[in-house]
């Protein structure tokens, strides 16, 4: 009888042992991952330790919802921006989400100990807007300051024009401008050559496209390049867009988007080509014009009718 229970007694304190040090393995085990992250450290899929990075979103609406491949944070009623941090490197899917908006949806990449930012434009799926009826409203155009000129265009925030005379010399108003000195031969070749051409809203850019596509060309400083954008020149948008292109303008105070008037709608289209270009319809009708772009509002000509758009900011 005292054989066995000894031999019991023995068993039970070897098994409280395994336990015992079971606990302890587990404990540092545990502790491991723990530790790492609160030293800002990831463990990767393929086992490697590394140092992390975050996504930080500022989105144009508040209390929306970021998710970021499982995780999610939501904007507060008085913010507009989220950040998740201890992201392992890599790419992660991200979704920009609100109810009665288009989602906004990019593949992003996290690099150590970097923050990746985005600014995530919501734009409703009713945007506000009202009909204005048949009659012209008042509307202030961009006029070239004298005739008798081949092209002009507008510069940004500036009552100057840069022109392109029935001579084939260029000016800036009325004195003549070296734009293959200032911009370049790019620039001046784009100008000159392309049928339909703005400058984006920073005069940064310029834009030009045909009735298929959207380019552009970025001719300042490539260090004041988007961080996003590897290349001075970037195409918008998908091969075929749906109809003809009619009109570009920039997107007032968003300066990695555009308006565009195509087929039956006037669309807000992402230049951002890094995982994705996020395209949503402004206004759908028949074929509308956008005849004045100001920062809160378009004013669109559709089949006869005059309306007024509410630009989401």
């Amino acid at each position: 009888m005292y054989d066995k229970l000894g031999l019991k007694s023995m068993l039970t304190k070897a098994k409280r042992r395994v336990f015992f040090y079971a606990s302890i393995s587990f404990f540092f085990i545990a502790a491991v991952p723990i530790l790492l992250y609160s030293l800002g450290y990831g463990i990767s899929r393929d086992f490697k330790i590394l140092k992390t990075g975050g996504i930080f979103i500022q989105a144009s609406e508040t209390g929306a919802d970021i998710f970021i491949d499982s995780r999610h944070k939501r904007t507060s009623f008085l913010g507009k921006s989220g950040l998740i941090k201890n992201l392992v490197p890599g790419t992660y899917k991200v979704s920009v989400t609100k109810e009665g908006f288009w989602d906004w949806e990019k593949q992003l990449e996290v690099m150590s100990e970097t923050v990746t930012a985005r600014s995530a434009l919501l734009v409703p799926k009713n945007p506000d807007g009202k009909i204005l009826g048949t009659t012209t409203p008042p509307i202030k155009k961009n006029k070239p300051p004298y005739a008798s000129i081949k092209k002009f265009w507008a510069i940004p925030k500036t009552e100057d024009f840069i022109i392109l005379g029935d001579d084939k010399k260029f000016y800036r108003n009325k004195e003549l401008f070296d734009i293959y000195k200032i911009f370049g031969t790019t620039t001046a070749e784009i100008l000159r050559s392309k049928k339909e051409s703005v400058f984006d809203e920073t005069f940064s850019r310029v834009i030009y496209w045909d009735s298929g596509v959207i380019d552009t060309f970025w001719f300042e400083d490539a260090k004041k390049m988007p961080e996003w954008q590897k290349n001075p020149f970037l195409q918008v948008g998908p091969n075929n867009f749906m109809g003809p292109i009619r009109q570009v303008f920039s997107y007032p105070d968003w300066p990695d988007w555009l308006i565009a008037t195509m087929s039956n709608g006037v669309w807000a289209l992402e230049m951002d080509s890094s995982g994705r270009q996020n395209a949503f319809p402004l206004y759908q009708g028949k074929q509308p014009n956008i005849i004045s772009l100001e920062p809160d509002e378009i004013i669109v000509l559709d089949d006869g009718n005059y309306l007024e758009i509410t630009l989401p900011k």
